[in-house]
């Protein structure tokens, strides 16, 4: 059995809607949404047109998503995969679009997700469940993922959380 599994936060690109234009304007990104592939190939994050939490398999075009993979501990992948269930079906967080990505206030509903928010607080679980055990081969991990530690994660633009991946590599 291995030690690690390998999930992705991948980011669209595509041609995408209105709305995702118009994220990407205000952004200055080429990414306009974000999703959490699992270690079984299923997605999870807010689905970007009925803007609710869910799981789905997706058709992943190379041309239109950007992945960055990560390597973790299987142990911890399983556990932020447990806890990715308890977030289906709940509802887009407008309160945090508006006062966390649009105004900088910082105000969000903490039961509610929107892709980004979800896919930057999944790493921070993991990264926080490694820190607790204080194991030592968790070690490289963390070293990957400490930017974690300050990151706020309703303040995460897909385009934030792809510069916090690819920068932590």
């Amino acid at each position: 059995m291995s030690m690690t599994k390998t999930v992705s936060i991948i980011f669209y690109k595509g041609r995408g809607t209105l709305a995702e234009k118009l994220i990407r304007l205000w952004t200055k990104s080429p990414y306009s949404h974000c999703e959490f592939r699992r270690s079984d190939g299923l997605c999870h994050s807010n689905d970007r047109r009925r803007l609710i939490s869910r799981l789905e398999r997706l058709e992943i075009d190379p041309k239109d998503w950007e992945v960055c993979e990560l390597e973790l501990p299987s142990e911890i992948v399983d556990r932020v995969e447990r806890r990715q269930l308890c977030k289906n079906g709940t509802r887009y967080d407008w309160m945090g679009i508006i006062f966390s990505q649009v105004f900088r206030l910082g105000l969000h509903d903490k039961k509610r997700w929107f892709c980004s928010k979800s896919n930057a607080d999944d790493l921070i679980y993991a990264y926080r469940l490694m820190k607790r055990s204080n194991k030592g081969c968790y070690e490289p991990y963390l070293k990957r993922l400490s930017i974690f530690q300050v990151v706020r994660p309703q303040e995460c633009s897909p385009h934030r959380l792809y510069e916090i991946l690819t920068h932590a590599s």
